[in-house]
């Protein structure tokens, strides 16, 4: 197929089989934890299964969404995963080597498009989202609109970046914005527009080393250090939120440039933190279940199905139709022809075999964004 979707068939079953009474499972895999519910991973298999408007899914989607309300925590914290236990009470993690943030933002994301979507009432869970945006507030303590968070804070637990990490701020805007409205809560738009503009203003410095200065924003920064890193999760989510959208178009037109238009999948992470990098001790020694981050492997530089898939909705909501058509031709060359591909998390970023656990929903559900990117379901859900 030209569309870059040949396993678009094989995906939607593996997310259907991932789809049970406790929510959407990371895995049909038994590696690790990976059979558990993570929140980051099934609120986007939820939104995949909102695009395609299939049953099984959205309902994974809505138990995933009352699963995680119902073992948020004392102070309005949202589990990174929960797994359910015969006889036993759930296992609950917030967190093991640093607390994982983006739970409680994926959350608010995930109850705003499926309550547009008219998948699910949102007054049994209003409470349980008021007390995430009081968390959220209260961690942002110093009242200048950004969260701080910690390395392994978020979705790249492995990877070394940290401090007001943009990825972070645009899913707390975008989930602020969406749920204004419908809850009730004007500040909630204001305070999403703050958001904004201290994305805005922070995270585009200039940086005469680049091949092209400012052309994406910087991954992260702290008061001692910028990462000037690209992060083609933060630019597809940005460009998608359509919070800054005129430095999010600019994005895209260098992830094209610089990757699609060179025949070359964009990776999760750019440059790579090679053995002569400063960072690489640390890096190396950064890990909970074993070393993944070799050179273009895992979050080094590995190129990620997920990250793919949304920066194809990124692309086609900014009118960029010709990138578009390259992505999903360069994944059909990637992925279509390829024996060995089991929804593996990652492409090694040079051979591009295979890596990570395999059977994961984060893989598949890149591949069914990837194909509805444009539709008529894309344009209901995730337009203004």
């Amino acid at each position: 197929m030209t569309d870059g979707a040949g396993r678009y068939d094989e995906a939607v079953r593996l997310l259907r089989a991932l789809s049970g009474a406790a929510g959407i499972h990371a895995s049909a895999s038994d590696t690790a934890n990976y059979r558990a519910v993570f929140a980051r991973d099934a609120v986007m298999a939820g939104v995949a299964g909102l695009l395609l408007g299939d049953d099984a899914i959205v309902a994974g989607l809505v138990r995933t969404l009352a699963g995680l309300r119902d073992v948020q925590g004392a102070e309005g914290q949202i589990a990174s995963n929960y797994e359910l236990r015969d006889g036993a009470p759930p296992h609950v993690s917030f967190g093991t080597l640093a607390p994982r943030l983006d739970g409680a933002t994926w959350y608010l994301v995930g109850l705003a498009l499926a309550a547009r979507a008219d998948a699910l009432d949102l007054a049994p869970f209003a409470d349980s989202a008021r007390r995430v945006v009081r968390l959220l507030d209260a961690i942002e303590y110093n009242g200048r609109d950004l969260l701080y968070v910690p390395t392994g804070g978020n979705w790249a637990d492995e990877y070394l970046y940290e401090g007001y990490v943009l990825y972070d701020q645009v899913l707390r805007a975008w989930a602020l914005r969406l749920l204004a409205t419908p809850l009730g809560e004007p500040a909630w738009r204001e305070k999403a527009e703050r958001i904004a503009a201290a994305i805005d203003a922070r995270f585009w410095p200039g940086a005469p080393a680049r091949e092209h200065p400012a052309r994406y924003p910087v991954a992260a920064f702290t008061p001692a250090r910028t990462f000037d890193v690209f992060d083609l999760a933060a630019c597809a989510l940005l460009a998608v939120a359509g919070l800054v959208p005129r430095r999010a178009d600019a994005a895209l037109a260098w992830i094209d440039e610089r990757f699609l238009a060179r025949r070359t999948l964009p990776p999760a992470f750019h440059p790579v933190i090679d053995e002569d990098d400063p960072d690489w001790p640390a890096l190396a020694r950064y890990h909970l279940h074993g070393f993944r981050n070799r050179p273009h492997e895992y979050h080094n530089g590995g190129v990620w199905p997920i990250w793919l898939g949304w920066l194809a909705l990124a692309l086609a909501q900014h009118g960029h139709d010709a990138a578009l058509a390259r992505l999903r031709a360069l994944v059909a060359d990637a992925i279509d022809a390829r024996d060995d591909f089991a929804f593996e998390e990652y492409l090694h970023g040079v051979t591009g075999a295979p890596g990570g656990t395999p059977r994961m929903a984060y893989s598949a559900t890149g591949l069914v964004l990837l194909r509805h990117a444009g539709s008529e379901a894309h344009r209901a859900l995730l337009g203004p």
